[in-house]
């Protein structure tokens, strides 16, 4: 069975993607940047409709908490083999009247986060091709 892993799994658009994807035969890695809950009841309802999936919760912005829980997913014998990176936040605001603080945030989950997850996959993945 292939495993798939979905960034912001938890959301409503991640959360149909999830259940997608186990409907066509995938376990799925349902993911939470925080929240856990949410994730738990994407995973209740694909278990419900007969699909396998495990809730997932690490932050993205950090790249150390996510090599270590990509690490931790790792398994050779049941690989991770697709990746949605679907995660991702906005802060509408006038870019004049936006803090750097609040760029940063939407820089470090929408760009960095793609980057923390999706680099210590790649050959791994590529590897199951």
């Amino acid at each position: 069975m292939k495993r798939a892993l979905v960034t912001g799994g938890s959301g409503a658009i991640g959360a149909a993607i999830c259940e997608r994807l186990a409907a066509d035969g995938l376990e799925v890695l349902v993911h939470a940047n925080s929240g856990i809950a949410r994730a738990e009841a994407v995973v209740a309802r694909i278990q419900k409709a007969g699909g396998t999936a495990r809730a997932v919760c690490f932050d993205l912005s950090d790249f150390a908490a996510t090599d270590q829980a990509i690490a931790e997913l790792m398994d050779e014998a049941h690989p991770i083999q697709v990746l949605v990176n679907n995660a991702g936040i906005h802060d509408d605001a006038p870019l004049a009247g936006m803090s750097a603080e609040r760029w940063h945030r939407v820089v470090d989950i929408s760009l960095n986060g793609f980057y923390h997850v999706t680099q210590p996959l790649l050959l791994p993945m590529i590897r199951t091709r």
